[in-house]
C-alpha cells in the first residue's frame, strides 16, 4: 500500500467517530480549507467548524475551526509537527490532532489543546492507549478502535545519486509540441503537489521536488525566492518567498548606469 492510500484510509477512519461526537451546529468535512487571515489559508485533512463560518460557495471557512486534524505523511511531517502547528496556535484553533502513522500498522494520535498562553499542550495517545476528551466535544480517542485492521506501507526506495533522484521523481516535461503524459502530470510541479497552502503570504507546495520544479515555479513567480525545504528528491515542501529586500545604498552613492 502506498503512503497516499494509507493517508486516505486513516482520514476516512476518523470521519465517523468525529462526526458522531460533534456538537449541534458543527460540521465535519475532509480536505476543506480554513482561511485564517487575508494571507493564510490551510487545508486540514479533516476539519470541524461552526456552520456560520461557511463562506458562500468558497471551499473554505472563515476563521479558526473548532478542530483541525492532519494525517502525517512523509512530505508533511516537518510542517505538521512544526511550522503548521504554530500557525494553528497563532490563529487560535482550540484543538489540533495529528495522526502519526510512522508505524503504519499501529498509528498514534498526538492531541494538542490550546492553553491560556496561546500555546499547545500536547499529549500522545499510543496504539493500545486511550484518552477521554471533553473539548472541543466529548469523545474517547483510542487508536486501536478508531483505525481499522493494521495496514502495511510499501517503503519508498531512497535515491543515492542525482540521476537516480531525477528518475524517481519523474521524467522531464516533454517538448512543447508533445502531449503531457500521466507520469509527468502526476509528479511534476504544480500538478504533482499532495497539498497546496498559503502561509503568511507564501505559497507552500507539499510533494517530492527537485531543481526542475524550482525552475518551473520561478517562471510562475518571477522575482520571488523559491526554496526547497529539504534535499532535492526527498519528501517535503517547496515554499515561494517574497523577494529579498534591496541592499541599502551607501550614503552619497549613485545608481549604476544601465
Amino acid at each position: 500500500m502506498s503512503h497516499a492510500m494509507l493517508h486516505q484510509f486513516l482520514v476516512s477512519d476518523l470521519v465517523v467517530p468525529v462526526g458522531l461526537a460533534q456538537e449541534p451546529g458543527q460540521e465535519c468535512l475532509t480536505r476543506f480549507g480554513a482561511r485564517l487571515g487575508d494571507a493564510t489559508r490551510l487545508a486540514p485533512d479533516l476539519i470541524v467548524f461552526r456552520k456560520e463560518q461557511v463562506e458562500g460557495d468558497l471551499p473554505c471557512i472563515a476563521g479558526a475551526p473548532v478542530l483541525a486534524v492532519e494525517v502525517v505523511s512523509p512530505v508533511s511531517r516537518a510542517a505538521d509537527l512544526g511550522a503548521k502547528r504554530d500557525l494553528y496556535a497563532r490563529a487560535g484553533v482550540p484543538a489540533y490532532w495529528v495522526v502519526d502513522a510512522d508505524d503504519a500498522a499501529e498509528p498514534e494520535l498526538v492531541v494538542h489543546a490550546l492553553s491560556a498562553d496561546g500555546r499547545y499542550a500536547a499529549e500522545r495517545v499510543p496504539w493500545g492507549g486511550s484518552l477521554r476528551l471533553t473539548r472541543p466535544f466529548a469523545i474517547d480517542l483510542a487508536p486501536q478502535e478508531i483505525f481499522r485492521p493494521p495496514r502495511r506501507v510499501t517503503p519508498r526506495r531512497r535515491a543515492a545519486m542525482p540521476d537516480v533522484i531525477a528518475q524517481e521523481n519523474g521524467p522531464d516535461l516533454p517538448p512543447a509540441g508533445e502531449p503531457v503524459l500521466l507520469d509527468v502530470f502526476d509528479r511534476r510541479w504544480p500538478t504533482g503537489a499532495e497539498k497546496t497552502e498559503l502561509w503568511d503570504g507564501c505559497p507552500v507546495f507539499y510533494g517530492i521536488w527537485d531543481e526542475r520544479d524550482v525552475r518551473a515555479a520561478q517562471s510562475v513567480y518571477p522575482g520571488r525566492v523559491v526554496r526547497l525545504d529539504q534535499a532535492p528528491g526527498e519528501p517535503g515542501t517547496m515554499t515561494v518567498l517574497p523577494a529579498p529586500e534591496p541592499a541599502p545604498q551607501a550614503a552619497g552613492g549613485t545608481d549604476a548606469a544601465t
